[in-house]
């Protein structure tokens, strides 16, 4: 008796870190959401004007300045990511860190 007791808390501490890992997981979605949001916010004005400052200044195609911009702001190369001080961005990687 004593042993299938045992099992059973163990099944359900089992159940009950699953669950915990899943909300966790959840959470952690949510905040890496918000910061990406956020920094799409931030990002998208400045990729339409960099557009803009192709096709206007530079004469190209506005096909292939939004293709050329199409991934401003991410890391490129030695080029950092943009805007992930934001602070949605912050809290998302606080958040991650603390589940480590």
């Amino acid at each position: 008796m004593k042993r299938s007791g045992l099992t059973v808390f163990a099944i359900f501490m089992l159940v009950a870190a699953g669950l915990c890992a899943n909300n966790q997981a959840a959470e952690q979605q949510h905040l890496d959401q918000a910061c990406e949001a956020a920094r799409e916010s931030k990002l998208a004005p400045l990729r339409q004007q960099h557009i803009e400052e192709c096709v206007q200044q530079q004469k190209k195609d506005r096909a292939y300045c939004e293709r050329f911009y199409s991934d401003y702001g991410a890391r490129s190369g030695r080029r950092a990511p943009l805007f992930y001080d934001l602070p949605e961005c912050v809290k998302a990687f606080e958040q991650r860190r603390k589940q480590r």
